[in-house]
């Protein structure tokens, strides 16, 4: 039995419709259905959804053995099983599981756990830096847009967590809110000025010492079509 037949044993066990499934778990109706087929593969963060939304046991998702389902909600780290499927060239990079504003900020989540991972390619995410450092994380609001809409999720490099001189969209915390906005250094006043892309939001200009960097956005990824 394959993941495909694991999925209608899933679903049948379950005694839901297909439609129902898909409310359920977050995964895109037609992205199941490819899915059923056999058309393509279940991607990390989908099997990631099913096992944290239903309790599903990720191990017998993907190898069909041990239990079907887990006796209560947890988050199931991506063991090596995984690497059957995704092979060796891909590093796995993991989502935190609260989001950063691109507004007016959210508070600071201590000790936020991990969401779910998701597949990178090690050559590309080699060039970019220290991959060990970088952290995926979903934005909430609507400043930068259109650049970032809400619910898109971002690839922070922890590595550069200054602000480059040409600038760039980071991370940032300040005034005990963590948010996303796109920074300019300005050089005649030693400044930096924090911009919102959305044009009804207006600039703020502070000192570099007044916010702290976590990271540079280096990424971003979004569903065409959400639940």
């Amino acid at each position: 039995m394959n993941i495909k037949n694991r999925l209608k044993f899933l679903i049948d066990t379950l005694k839901i419709s297909y439609k129902d499934f898909s409310k359920k778990t977050g995964i895109p109706y037609t992205s199941l259905q490819n899915y059923i087929y056999g058309s393509r593969q279940p991607t990390i963060e989908n099997l990631q959804k099913i096992c944290t939304q239903l309790n599903v046991n990720l191990n017998w998702l993907l190898t069909g053995e041990g239990e079907m389902f887990i006796n209560k909600p947890v988050a199931q780290p991506v063991t090596e099983d995984i690497y059957k499927y995704i092979g060796k060239d891909f590093v796995l990079i993991p989502m935190v599981s609260r989001k950063i504003s691109a507004g007016k900020g959210l508070a600071p989540v201590e000790d936020a756990e991990v969401e779910m991972k998701l597949a990178f390619r090690l050559d590309w995410i080699r060039r970019k830096g220290d991959y060990t450092k970088m952290s995926l994380i979903r934005v909430e609001g609507d400043s930068m847009e259109p650049t970032l809409y809400s619910g898109d999720i971002v690839l922070i490099d922890g590595n550069r967590n200054f602000v480059d001189l040409h600038g760039g969209i980071y991370a940032i915390y300040i005034k005990d809110s963590i948010m996303i906005k796109r920074i300019q250094y300005l050089f005649a006043e030693e400044k930096l000025k924090i911009i919102s892309d959305n044009p009804k939001y207006e600039s703020i200009i502070v000192s570099p010492d007044d916010l702290h960097v976590i990271g540079k956005v280096i990424w971003i990824g979004r569903e065409i079509e959400r639940a």
